[in-house]
C-alpha cells in the first residue's frame, strides 16, 4: 500500500542496493517468525474439496501483474471447475502459510504467480517464493511463466545460486519460463521440470472489444526500470503528434492500489484505451502484449535486460509489432510502416499446447 506515496518512493530509490537487501532479509524473516505464532486463517474452506493455491497474486498498482493473475485464475478456473481455488495476495503470503500447513492435503497443488520478479529488483517476493519452496517441500509447486534476472555481479551470483539450490532440491517443483535467456538458465539444473512457454497473458483472446480507433497512446516506464530520459520520451510524443492529433499519455502501473474486487474493471479500462487506438508506443512488457491481444499496431523500445525482448520473440510473427531503438528516424520509419497495415487479429490457440503442460501437472 505504502508503495504508491511518492515520498516513499522517493526514500526507497536513495537506499543502495546492498543496503536494501539487507533491509528486506530482515524485514521478510521478523515478518516470518511473527506470522509462524499470529497466523491468518482462510475463511470458507470446504475441507470436501481439492485446493489449488495461487501465491503471490497481486493487489497492488501493476495492471501488467493483475493482468497475469487474471490470466492465471481464468485457465484454472476453466480447466479445474470442480477444485477450490484459493488465492492468496502477496502480502498476505507469509500471515497464511502456518495455517496453510494445517489445511493443505496431499493432493492439493500449490501454483505461484509468474512475472518477472526472480532476481535482486523485487527481492521480497524472491524472500517469499524460497519460503515457500522449503515449507511446502513434499507438495507439488508450479511456477506459472517467469523471466530470471540477476545482475552480473559478485551478490547476484551468489542470489541466483541461492534460487537454484532450492529450486532444484523440491523434488516436486516446476518451473515454466517465458523466455529463452531464462530458460538456459535453469534447464541443465531442473532438467524436465523446466518448460519454455510465453507470458500466460497471451491465453487471453477473444476480448470483445469493437471500438474505433483513433490517435497513439505512449506507454512508456517511469519506474526503477525505466531506461529512457525526459528528452527522448519527448522525442517520442513529437514525432507521434506529426501523424495523430490525438496522443495520450498512459501507464501499466497507476497511482493507486487495485483490490482484486476491482482488477477486471482496471484491465478492461486499459484494454479499451488499447484498443481504441491506432498505435501503441511502448517500452513496458505488458504494453506490448496488451497491444497483442487487443489486436493495435504497437512499436516496442527496448530495455536494458531481456525481458520486453523474451517476449517480443513470442510475438513477431504478427506483422501490427515492431521492435525498434528509440531514435528519431527508427521511430519514424516504424510508424509509417504499420499505421496503414491491415490487421490479422490476434489468435491465442497457436500456445494453446504449450500452456496444456501446466493443465497435466495439475491434473
Amino acid at each position: 500500500m505504502w508503495n504508491n506515496v511518492k515520498i516513499i518512493k522517493r526514500i526507497k530509490s536513495m537506499i543502495p542496493l546492498w543496503l536494501k537487501l539487507i533491509l528486506i532479509r530482515i524485514l521478510v524473516l521478523v515478518q516470518y517468525t511473527f506470522y509462524s505464532v499470529f497466523y491468518k486463517r482462510i475463511k470458507g474452506i470446504d475441507k470436501n474439496k481439492r485446493n489449488i493455491f495461487v501465491l503471490l497474486s497481486t493487489d497492488y498498482s501493476n495492471l501488467g501483474d493483475h493482468a497475469m493473475t487474471y490470466a492465471h485464475t481464468n485457465l484454472l478456473k476453466k480447466e479445474f471447475p470442480n477444485a477450490q481455488l484459493l488465492e492468496i495476495v502477496v502480502g498476505d503470503t507469509l500471515k497464511i502459510i502456518k495455517y496453510m500447513l494445517e489445511v493443505i492435503k496431499p493432493n492439493d497443488v500449490i501454483t505461484l504467480k509468474g512475472g518477472g520478479n526472480i532476481g535482486l529488483e523485487y527481492f521480497r517476493e524472491e524472500l517469499y517464493r524460497r519460503i515457500i519452496i522449503k515449507k511446502f517441500s513434499t507438495y507439488k509447486i508450479i511456477l506459472f511463466p517467469q523471466t530470471i534476472y540477476f545482475p552480473n555481479t559478485l551478490k547476484g551470483k551468489k542470489e541466483f545460486s541461492n534460487t537454484i539450490k532450492i529450486f532444484k532440491s523440491h523434488p516436486r517443483f516446476y518451473a515454466f519460463l517465458r523466455d529463452e535467456i531464462s530458460y538456459n538458465m535453469i534447464k541443465e539444473q531442473l532438467k524436465e521440470r523446466a518448460f519454455l512457454v510465453p507470458d500466460i497473458v497471451l491465453t487471453l483472446s477473444n476480448l470483445g472489444f469493437k471500438n474505433n480507433r483513433e490517435g497513439a497512446t505512449i506507454c512508456l516506464r517511469s519506474d526503477k526500470e525505466g531506461v529512457y530520459s525526459k528528452e527522448q520520451k519527448s522525442m517520442v510524443e513529437k514525432v507521434s503528434k506529426k501523424y495523430f492529433e490525438n496522443i495520450r499519455i498512459t501507464d501499466t502501473v497507476t497511482d493507486y492500489p487495485i483490490p482484486i474486487k476491482q482488477r477486471e474493471k482496471e484491465l478492461y479500462k486499459i484494454w479499451n484505451t488499447f484498443s481504441s487506438s491506432k498505435l501503441i508506443i511502448t517500452d513496458r512488457l505488458h504494453g506490448l502484449i496488451f497491444a497483442a491481444i487487443t489486436s493495435t499496431p504497437c512499436i516496442v523500445f527496448e530495455t536494458y535486460n531481456h525481458k520486453l525482448l523474451g517476449q517480443y520473440r513470442w510475438l513477431e510473427h504478427l506483422n501490427y509489432i515492431k521492435f525498434v531503438k528509440c531514435e528519431r528516424e527508427e521511430l519514424d520509419l516504424a510508424i509509417e510502416n504499420v499505421i496503414n497495415l491491415k490487421i490479422i487479429p490476434y489468435d491465442a490457440s497457436m500456445y494453446h499446447k504449450l500452456f496444456n503442460k501446466i493443465t497435466e501437472l495439475i491434473k
